[in-house]
């Protein structure tokens, strides 16, 4: 009987004290829940496959070496004279295009947990006369590729961050269609499958209008 009493008090130590986490937004499209002490800015990137400019955004914790950064393609390809979303098979294939312009890369296995809509690579690189380890994943939707890069000096955090992954979600419907209506769509990253170029205006506000991540 002491021994139950024991083991519920410890339960209660423990989430008695949890870290707090804070709610941030990625592109108001999604929320991830990280702890207090991690800020976020905006970051203009070139993206890998033609260099063209991206907006990606940051998540940083205080006082480390250790970053969580993300963004999305909008994938379109046509369809009898029309542009419609890409499936989820050719997002991938995205994903692994984007990936191929990664040297010494791995395939990184999150340890009991398997599905066909995600894929993580691991590799190092040197920035700043430091040594980065990264794990750079992606998730895919239809006519969506979500791109999670997690990097630090130390593995050891970058394995441990993993589990921030888990928390991103979908907004509120109701916020997808509120933010679509004041979105500026020159900063959309919207590209045409075939090409890779940036779509026209005219298609990223039908995309956006009919947007869907399944």
């Amino acid at each position: 009987m002491r021994l139950f009493l024991f083991i519920f008090k410890l339960l209660g130590f423990f989430i008695n004290h949890a870290p707090e986490k804070e709610k941030f937004y990625i592109e108001d499209k999604w929320t991830i829940e990280l702890p207090l002490d991690w800020e976020e800015k905006l970051l203009e990137i070139n993206f890998e496959l033609d260099n063209s400019p991206i907006l990606e955004t940051v998540f940083f914790q205080l006082g480390s070496d250790l970053s969580i950064g993300v963004y999305s393609l909008n994938l379109l390809k046509d369809d009898n004279y029309r542009k419609v979303e890409a499936d989820i098979q050719e997002v991938a294939t995205v994903f692994e295009e984007i990936m191929d312009k990664t040297e010494d890369r791995k395939e990184y296995k999150i340890p009991n947990y398997k599905s066909s809509k995600f894929k993580a690579y691991e590799c190092t690189y040197y920035k700043n006369d430091k040594k980065f380890y990264a794990i750079k994943s992606g998730f895919f939707m239809k006519g969506c590729l979500l791109r999670v890069n997690i990097t630090s000096t130390i593995k050891k955090e970058v394995e441990k961050a993993i589990c921030h992954l888990f928390s991103i979600k979908k907004v509120d419907p109701k916020d997808i269609i509120y933010f679509d209506k004041n979105n500026n769509c020159n900063n959309c990253n919207t590209y045409y499958l075939s090409s890779f170029k940036k779509a026209d205006s005219k298609d990223i506000l039908h995309f956006n209008k009919n947007y869907s991540c399944k």
